[in-house]
């Protein structure tokens, strides 16, 4: 039965998700049923790139902070401190 939906599988599908040696045909998330599988992709595939997305404004965040901070220390104040 799948785990999350609880559908039953067929045949077909426990000789498909039966162990093999050969990592190319194994499927990811063997103890769910096809539309399931799916699903569980679709959602690992979308958490990765709100992932990369995240860590892009963070570094671009980064930037902007190492930006202002010269322009502070650039400013026209900096020639008293020296």
């Amino acid at each position: 039965m799948c785990r999350d939906c609880g559908q039953k599988f067929t045949d077909g599908r426990w000789e498909a998700i039966g162990y093999t040696l050969d990592w190319s045909k194994r499927r990811p998330h063997p103890h769910l049923c096809d539309n399931c599988q799916h699903r569980a992709v679709a959602a690992q595939a979308q958490a990765e790139a709100d992932e990369r997305e995240h860590q892009e404004q963070e570094r671009l965040r980064q930037e902007t902070e190492e930006q202002a901070a010269t322009q502070r220390a650039d400013g026209w104040l900096s020639r008293f401190r020296t």
